[in-house]
C-alpha cells in the first residue's frame, strides 16, 4: 500500500528526544527485508524500509546498508542531488547532506503514534511531508524546523461546518477532533507547477501554491488511493485499493480503467520507453501503453515501488529488492 503501513523537541534541561532513540540495526540481509520506497540518485539508487533500513547501490545488484540514528520503519524517500530526506513511523523525518551516507534526525514525534507516508521538496529549502489522520508538515529552511498545517479544506462540506462550529464552542476539543477526522494522506506528486495529493476515502486533490491550499477533485470512488502520478503518455493516473485505477481528462474528469484483478495498487511508475507500470500486492503488475495488460511475479510478493534504472526496472517488495521483467 506503498504498503502504506503507519513535534515535539524535548526541552528544559534534557537532551532532544531523538538522542534517546535506538539506531537502526545493521542487518546482513537488509536487502531481503521489507523495503517500501526506492529512488534514483546521482550515484545510483537508494531504498528505505522496515527498522530504519537505508540501502545504497551503484548498480541495483550490490547494496550497502547505511547507519541511521533511528530504527523506526521508513516509508518514503526523496532526493535532490546529494540532499536526501526520508520519512516514516512515529512522525520521523531524517535527512542526509552527503548522498545518503550519513543521516540526522530532523523531526520525531512518537507520542503522536502517526506515520508519515511521503515527503517532497520543491527546492533545497522548501518541502512538505504528509501522513496519517491529515498529518501535514512544512519546512522553509531545509528541514531544520517543521511546522504542522491543518488542511480542513480537504474534508467534505458537512465535516468542515461541524469543525467550524466546534472551534467556536471548544478550541481544545476542536484540535482533538481535527486530529482524528482528517483522512490519511498517502502520496504526493509534483507535476509542472501543480502539486497532487492522494489519500483515503476517495481523496484526490491538487494545489497550485505548493500545498498551502487544496482543491478536491471529484471521483466516483470512496476507497483509498495510494498514488497519483503522471503516466508516460502525459495522462494523470490514480491507483488504490482492490485494483482500482483511474485516468483523468479535462472533459470527463476521472474515469475507471479495468485492471482485471482485486489486489491493491501501490505505485505508478513512468518508464523511459513510454510505458507506465503500476505495481501492486500479490506481485501484480499493470502495464499501460496503447493498451493495458496484467502480469504477476513468480514470488507473488507485494511490490511497493519501482524505478527505471540503466535499462532495467528495479523494484522494492515485501521480500526486498527485485528486478522486474515484463
Amino acid at each position: 500500500m506503498k504498503l502504506r503501513f503507519s513535534m515535539a523537541l524535548a526541552a528544559l534541561f534534557i537532551a532532544p528526544i531523538w538522542a534517546q532513540t535506538t539506531p537502526a540495526f545493521v542487518a546482513p540481509l537488509a536487502k531481503e527485508s521489507l523495503l517500501l520506497d526506492v529512488a534514483t540518485t546521482t550515484d545510483g539508487l537508494i531504498a528505505v524500509g522496515e527498522r530504519g533500513h537505508v540501502l545504497l547501490s551503484s548498480d541495483g545488484h550490490d547494496w550497502q546498508q547505511q547507519q541511521v540514528p533511528v530504527n523506526a520503519t521508513l516509508t518514503a524517500v526523496t532526493v535532490r542531488q546529494q540532499q536526501m530526506w526520508a520519512v516514516g513511523h512515529d512522525a520521523l523525518i531524517i535527512a542526509s547532506e552527503d548522498g545518503g551516507r550519513s543521516w540526522q534526525v530532523q523531526h520525531y514525534q512518537p507520542e503522536l503514534e502517526k506515520p508519515l507516508m511521503d515527503v517532497l521538496f520543491f527546492d533545497a529549502q522548501h518541502g512538505v511531508a504528509i501522513g496519517a489522520y491529515g498529518l501535514f508538515l512544512r519546512t522553509e529552511d531545509g528541514g531544520a524546523s517543521w511546522q504542522r498545517e491543518p488542511h480542513i479544506e480537504l474534508l467534505d462540506e458537512e465535516d468542515i461546518e461541524y469543525l467550524q462550529e466546534l472551534k467556536e464552542e471548544d478550541e481544545a476539543l476542536y484540535e482533538q477532533e481535527l486530529g482524528s477526522i482528517l483522512p490519511h494522506f498517502n502520496r504526493l506528486s509534483h507535476i509542472g507547477n501543480r502539486l497532487y495529493l492522494a489519500g483515503e476515502a476517495g481523496l484526490l486533490a491538487f494545489s497550485d501554491n505548493q500545498g498551502k491550499h487544496w482543491q478536491r477533485m471529484g471521483v466516483d470512488y470512496f476507497g483509498s488511493f495510494f498514488d497519483i502520478s503522471q503516466a508516460a503518455d502525459g495522462r494523470l493516473l490514480a491507483a488504490g485499493l482492490r485494483g482500482n485505477l483511474f485516468v483523468y481528462d479535462d472533459l470527463d474528469g476521472w474515469r475507471p480503467l479495468a485492471t482485471g484483478m482485486k489486489s491493491s495498487l501501490n505505485s505508478i511508475v513512468s518508464l523511459d520507453n513510454q510505458q507506465t507500470l503500476i505495481v501492486g500486492n500479490n506481485g501484480y503488475l499493470v502495464w499501460l501503453n496503447d493498451d493495458l495488460s496484467l502480469t504477476q511475479t513468480e514470488e507473488e510478493k507485494a511490490v511497493l515501488n519501482a524505478v527505471g534504472f540503466n535499462g532495467n526496472i528495479v523494484a522494492v517488495t515485501e521480500a526486498g529488492v527485485r528486478f522486474i521483467q515484463k
